[in-house]
């Protein structure tokens, strides 16, 4: 009777255990998604390109994980390698880019880029290759995350008889360190809480002690707060002789001229 209790016991404990690995497994590829997005809008938006795509390689293809741009390839379609010439970044005709993501000396994906008016400069490409690179970090925090799942629930359930445990009282009221495990979750939660800083011109991350992404700096986009401060000044009342300012100078002139033809006579 004992090993009847124990086993169904063990079973459940491996089912709780492999769900909340597949759970864990499932948060860090939606996250590593969301960040592909955001590094596939942001590619688009500092190069004014028409769609931006990223895909990554899956098996034995390269899949589309992210796209922006309203004729950007679909998302979970297969990137045709053998139609590009992923070795040249620039097209010839300039209005292809495409950026080969490199992990561990092996190719993990391509950054690619179209745009249907403009044609990409050299900055363009500088900028695309960062953000490819940003593309490689975030596969490998993804991976350090998968990684870092503690063995709590060992593969093979142990069938050894174990006792049942007694059942737990009914109680009519709250347990007694209810209200101060919540203040504790609260508390720990308030530790956990991370800064994030945004680039003042575009709004993309930046770490801290910057105000100004790379991209805005090197193409000398004001940020928010020289533009707060050409705003307020444009606003300034105008004064008096500000305003009245060129009839001044011309009268002045006038009676410069006048003077030196009366003297001259």
């Amino acid at each position: 009777m004992a090993h009847g209790v124990a086993t169904p016991m063990a079973v459940a404990d491996q089912h709780s255990g492999l769900s909340g690995f597949a759970d864990h497994v499932l948060n860090a590829r939606v996250e590593l998604y969301a960040c592909l997005q955001l590094l596939a809008d942001r590619g688009r938006f500092i190069t004014g390109a028409t769609w931006a795509a990223i895909a990554l390689h899956e098996g034995n293809e390269f899949i589309y994980c992210a796209a922006a741009g309203d004729s950007a390839p679909v998302i979970g379609s297969e990137f045709n390698v053998k139609t590009l010439r992923p070795e040249q970044s620039l097209g010839a005709d300039g209005k292809s880019l495409l950026v080969t993501i490199i992990r561990n000396s092996k190719t993990a994906g391509f950054f690619q880029l179209f745009s249907e008016t403009a044609k990409f400069s050299d900055h363009d490409l500088q900028s695309i290759i960062r953000l490819a690179d940003m593309v490689g970090t975030a596969i490998n925090c993804m991976e350090a995350e998968q990684d870092s799942i503690p063995d709590e629930h060992p593969s093979v359930p142990a069938l050894v008889a174990q006792s049942p445990k007694p059942a737990a009282p009914v109680l009519w009221h709250a347990p007694a360190d209810v209200a101060f495990s919540g203040a504790n979750k609260s508390s720990s939660a308030s530790d956990l809480a991370v800064s994030i800083y945004a680039c003042e011109s575009c709004g993309f991350p930046v770490s801290r002690g910057r105000t100004m992404c790379v991209d805005c700096e090197e193409r000398g986009t004001p940020s928010a707060t020289m533009a707060r401060l050409l705003a307020a000044r444009q606003n300034e009342p105008e004064s008096w002789l500000s305003a009245h300012g060129y009839t001044i100078a011309s009268l002045l002139v006038s009676a410069l001229v006048a003077a030196i033809i009366y003297w001259l006579h």
